[in-house]
């Protein structure tokens, strides 16, 4: 096989994916996570950040400090503390602790939405408490391990198990927890069509409730009358929980209620009231003080904001108001970068001042005024029973309507991407089906360049790639991507920089043959002989110090190396570059929002899922692209699966040779169709994996 740049890595840590694996998006991102965050790793991990530190702790003390970390969002930091106390558990053969450590692992990976891996730590953590000592205090285990797996089992839909784990949970916790427990119980007795059961235990749990936790209840109450069809009374608690929000999170708690009147009356058939909640709702979204709430998560009312967008959305097109739907679902999009970051990191100065009018709205008009002539766009949203597609061009907006269900959709895409991964026949024909669906309702125009702006589980599509009557849709037209409209229009009204001084670090020295990548190196090499005045670095000096300290020098980055995406928190993505003795080699996606690349033009990351993450719903791929953004960088290449070394190779020199003429996008679309026409490498697989991202000129 070839070298992958991302299956030699999984390899290289005792991985079990290739390139060739055939899995679906979902599940290819389950495997990487499971295989990451497995107790084994997570004990090797622990031992060697235990070691590191120069002030040791005790293992409950890293309990202590990774339940803090996990309250405030933090879940990559959290597991790494509580991977600190699996260590030492291991080490010294404590039972109890190894339940602590587990306790919040199996929190940690429930917070994070990885299920499986949540119920195995908080079963583990079960059993580990069983065989400790018996003056230990098992309260602090088994309530918040049984809540766990319950949770585990009401999101998966097993609505009794999750009933039966939930008192057990309430019978084996401490006090000061069980109004979270009772609140939990509550959603499942919703779930299992009882209401008034459901009230009773919001009732139960609200008379010893802490402040925080009161506003979920009284959404519960609503939430009983709306489930019993009581459409007036549930619009009375809601509209009261509104009228009662008060304290720093009034604006949160206010979008909510207000989201519940929408729901009670929309189910009233009231579609013009709904309407209303909804645009009362969003302007209250779009004051809240973003940050992570693990409340929440703790009591199964999940603070979902796109969902609001979403309904929204939805209402004004049955309305017929095409543009004001657009300009919701921009709107829901500017929310995303503030939602990601919660405030964990900070921003450079400069980045600041070039992200903060990303994340700014613009309104569907000068949408239209910022696009030149020759140019559309295509902006979806993706909805449970229908996709909408606004055109977007200089002339004016249109709307198509795409009657497929998401999970259709969704199964359809995994599809195509698995045929793409194995490289087997059958991708062109899944390829003009998905061409079928999402490219032909959009009327386009002979030679018109086109720039997507995905939404939901369509970031996972190659667009580029989709098969049309005359071939593949790049052999049609250049083709770009863009996280929003917005931010699109935002990145060409930048003023352009010349694309001549240029950063290219390759082939990074990892310590292991294994890692080694070829290609990449030959890459950075050939961008020297096109690029004489480059600085490139391979090998040993291809360092993260090195990147840090001359990228924001030069306005062409090129990084031909390893990467992971971080499926538990995308701020602790990485690309791995080579390390000096002072500074590790990992470059974490959080250390870019403290640079200021206001000056780079574009940068091209010759890696492997550099532009995929999870999913965030209503919004683009977490992964890189909102951090090199957010740094400053207007426009980004990245890829959608793991590149084969030599094709991609080649694919490079083709794209940098062109650069030097001509704009991005055609620059690209030459590359791609030079690697597409040649017979060994006509599969998607070889030539399809880069996208553009933002501005492409």
């Amino acid at each position: 096989m070839k070298a992958c740049r991302f299956g030699a890595l999984l390899l290289a840590f005792g991985g079990i994916i290739g390139c060739a694996t055939v899995v679906s998006p979902e599940r290819l991102a389950e495997l990487k996570a499971t295989e990451a965050e497995s107790a084994a790793r997570l004990t090797a991990e622990g031992e060697l950040l235990y070691r590191a530190e120069a002030l040791k702790k005790t293992g409950y003390q890293y309990c202590s400090i990774a339940v803090g970390l996990l309250e405030q969002g933090e879940l990559r930091r959290g597991i790494r503390e509580a991977s600190k106390a699996l260590f030492l558990g291991q080490q010294s053969r404590d039972e109890y602790l190894l339940a602590n450590a587990k306790r919040d692992l199996a929190y940690a990976y429930s917070l994070a939405g990885y299920l499986d891996r949540a119920a195995q730590f908080a079963e583990e953590a079960i059993d580990h408490v069983q065989r400790a000592p018996g003056h230990v205090d098992r309260s602090v285990i088994l309530g918040p391990a049984y809540k766990v797996r319950g949770d585990v089992r009401l999101r998966q839909g097993r609505v009794s198990e999750a009933t039966r784990d939930y008192e057990r949970a309430l019978a084996s916790s401490q006090q000061s927890f069980q109004p979270f427990v009772r609140v939990s119980l509550g959603n499942a007795y919703l779930a299992s069509g009882n209401p008034p059961k459901a009230r009773e235990l919001f009732r139960e749990a609200e008379a010893g409730a802490p402040a925080g936790l009161r506003p979920l209840i009284r959404r519960g109450l609503g939430q009983a009358a709306l489930a019993e069809g009581q459409h007036q009374e549930a619009i009375r608690l809601f509209s009261e929980a509104a009228a009662q929000a008060s304290g720093p999170d009034q604006a949160y708690h206010r979008l909510w209620a207000l989201e519940g009147v929408g729901r009670a009356r929309r189910a009233a058939a009231d579609q013009a009231g709904a309407l209303e909640a909804y645009t009362h709702a969003i302007a209250a979204a779009e004051q809240v003080r973003s940050r992570f709430r693990s409340e929440e998560f703790k009591t199964g009312f999940f603070g979902d904001i796109q969902r609001i967008f979403d309904e929204a959305v939805g209402l004004l097109v049955e309305a017929g108001q095409v543009e004001a739907a657009l300009e919701i679902s921009e709107r829901s999009r500017s929310r995303a970068l503030l939602d990601l970051l919660r405030g964990r990191v900070k921003v450079s100065a400069g980045a600041e001042a070039f992200a903060a009018p990303l994340g700014q709205a613009v309104s569907a008009s000068e949408l239209r005024a910022a696009l030149p002539e020759g140019v559309a766009v295509a902006e979806y949203h993706v909805s449970p029973h229908r996709t909408y597609a606004w055109i977007i061009r200089r002339s004016g907006i249109t709307l198509a309507v795409v009657e497929v269900e998401r999970k259709i959709l969704a199964h359809d895409i995994g599809r195509l991407r698995e045929t793409i991964r194995a490289r087997t026949p059958e991708a062109p024909e899944l390829a003009a089906g998905l061409y079928a669906q999402l490219i032909r309702p959009l009327g386009l125009v002979e030679s018109e360049a086109l720039v997507v702006v995905p939404h939901d589980v369509l970031h996972y599509v190659p667009f580029h790639a989709l098969r049309g009557p005359r071939g593949y849709l790049i052999e049609e037209r250049p083709v770009s991507y863009a996280p929003s409209a917005s931010t699109l229009v935002r990145l060409l009204a930048r003023e352009q920089t010349d694309k001549r001084q240029v950063l290219a670090l390759g082939n990074p020295d990892l310590g292991t043959p294994r890692l080694s990548l070829p290609g990449a190196q030959r890459e950075v090499e050939r961008i020297k002989m096109l690029f004489p005045a480059a600085e490139v670095y391979v090998r040993r000096d291809a360092t993260k110090e090195r990147f840090m300290a001359r990228a924001p020098q030069n306005e062409v980055v090129h990084l031909a190396a390893h990467a992971e995406v971080d499926e538990i928190d995308p701020l602790y993505s990485v690309i791995h570059l080579a390390p000096t003795e002072k500074v590790p080699g990992d470059l974490e996606a959080h250390e870019l929002y403290r640079m200021d690349l206001a000056r780079t033009r574009f940068v091209s990351l010759s890696a492997c899922d550099t532009g995929l993450g999870r999913v965030s719903r209503g919004d683009e791929i977490w992964g890189f692209t909102r951090a090199f953004f957010s740094a400053g960088t207007p426009a980004l290449l990245v890829s959608l699966w793991p590149v084969e070394d030599e094709s991609t190779a080649r694919l490079m020199g083709g794209f940098y040779e062109e650069l030097r003429h001509d704009t991005a996008h055609r620059a690209l679309r030459t590359a791609q169709l030079g690697v597409l026409r040649t017979p060994a490498s006509s599969h998607p697989f070889f030539w399809a994996p880069f996208v553009l991202v933002g501005d492409w000129r």
